[in-house]
């Protein structure tokens, strides 16, 4: 086993949280890879999604590795277990197995506190937040750099637009544009528009020209994304970073638009005039509002209430001073 990777460094514990689940997942395959043929033996891989039995994981957390030094057990999802089975777990991370090491995930930042008070006493937390800004750009350029490329800023500051900052979507088309370029070392900005915004423009794209131009076909694009099956936070999300980065535009500090690329401030700048402060701000509120009500369990028809609030903010009625 390869003790430099982080997760194995003598700990019995290790809880890998937060918002951003791409690169929870991301880093259990890095561990499933660093796994040597004779070490799987030892690997075992349980999802709270499903119905688990919490008595077979502990007696296997607690059972010695069988012809290795230690044994590897991922229980996904924790978040998820019915708080009465809870301290079942809590038990046995207060004394857990020296020859096991039990990582965890959570989805987001609630970590129960008994399960945060346990996991610092005999291991570790990592968290992964959502990243933002050059953070982005920065992820986007290693990534790019393991299918061998490099990729031109403006091509990453694109890319990131284009997919709304989703790392499963980014990953994805990365892995195309790298495959399209061939034997070219870059990702040129070109590679970028013909391949990846081209695809988007029948849906996304041309759902998000409608909304922030006001026309009467928006509510029409947005029925043809629910019926391409994009999860109603997906495009909740999008919404949200497209207004903020608009009212940044129009209305915010004229000096910090370096993280804009110039195609989507073009774009954004013809609007000029049309869209006040006022009505970016009672959409940015309103769709922050159904985000947590959908998050929460609140909206049984998510985007039929996404039709209502997008139809408040497409009304003439709605004033455009501000």
């Amino acid at each position: 086993m390869n003790t430099k990777n982080p997760l194995y460094l003598d700990k019995m514990i290790v809880l890998l949280a937060g918002a951003e689940v791409y690169l929870i997942e991301e880093k259990l395959a890095e561990l499933r890879l660093e796994l040597r043929e004779h070490e799987t033996i030892n690997y075992a891989s349980y999802n709270c999604d499903d119905s688990v039995n919490l008595d077979d994981i502990v007696a296997l957390c607690n059972t010695l590795p069988f012809l290795g030094e230690r044994r590897i057990i991922v229980v996904r999802n924790i978040h998820k277990i019915p708080v009465k089975h809870l301290q079942q777990l809590i038990d046995y991370l207060h004394d857990p197995s020296p020859s096991t090491t039990l990582i965890l995930t959570v989805e987001g930042d609630k970590i129960p506190q008994e399960i945060r008070k346990a996991v610092s006493h005999h291991g570790e937390i990592m968290v992964f937040e959502p990243l933002k800004g050059r953070d982005l750009i920065t992820w986007i350029q290693a990534r790019s750099r393991r299918h061998g490329k490099e990729i031109d800023r403006d091509a990453a500051y694109l890319l990131n637009e284009v997919t709304g900052s989703n790392l499963w979507f980014m990953a994805a088309e990365i892995e195309k544009l790298s495959l399209y370029a061939g034997s070219r070392p870059t990702l040129e900005l070109s590679d970028v528009e013909d391949l990846v915004v081209r695809s988007q423009e029948p849906s996304i794209f041309t759902f998000m020209d409608s909304l922030f131009d006001r026309k009467k076909d928006t509510l029409f694009r947005l029925y043809e994304i629910e019926s391409s099956g994009v999860p109603e936070l997906e495009i909740i999300k999008r919404i949200a970073n497209q207004t903020i980065l608009h009212y940044r535009l129009l209305f915010g500090n004229k000096e910090k638009k370096a993280d804009i690329h110039p195609f989507v401030e073009k774009k954004i700048l013809t609007r000029k005039g049309t869209l006040s402060s006022l009505q970016l701000r009672s959409l940015l509120h309103d769709i922050r509002q159904m985000e947590h009500r959908v998050k929460t369990g609140m909206s049984v028809q998510p985007y039929v209430s996404l039709c209502e609030t997008l139809g408040k903010f497409l009304s003439p009625r709605r004033s455009k001073r501000g």
